[in-house]
């Protein structure tokens, strides 16, 4: 419906008779113009203030291995390679109950 607000636009015609043209209602045409506009508006906010969505993608978890504190005679298992996230949290939010959730 985005491409029909757009060629309503373009095309100069109001949107009732555009609406009558393609066969749809006149509040579901207004509807749409009213969505596209939304968008529009937002894109327009994102660009102006530089907001965008962090890309998660760009941040790597590296793997460092646990040093083992007993002695190497010792016949206890070798300890796995953990996970460990060296970012830092780009929002922390802190629950009245305690939970603690951390935003990359």
């Amino acid at each position: 419906m985005f491409k029909h607000v757009v060629l309503q636009q373009e095309s100069g015609q109001t949107i009732g008779s555009y609406a009558k043209e393609i066969g749809v209602t006149l509040s579901k045409m207004q509807y749409w113009v009213s969505k596209y506009k939304a968008l529009e508006k937002t894109q327009k906010t994102e660009s102006d203030s530089g907001l965008k969505f962090i890309n998660l993608g760009i941040f790597d978890i590296q793997e460092s291995i646990v040093d083992s504190i007993a002695p190497a005679e010792s016949s206890a298992p070798t300890p796995e390679p953990l996970q460990q996230d060296n970012r830092w949290p780009q929002m922390t939010l802190t629950f009245p109950n305690g939970m603690c959730l951390k935003i990359y």
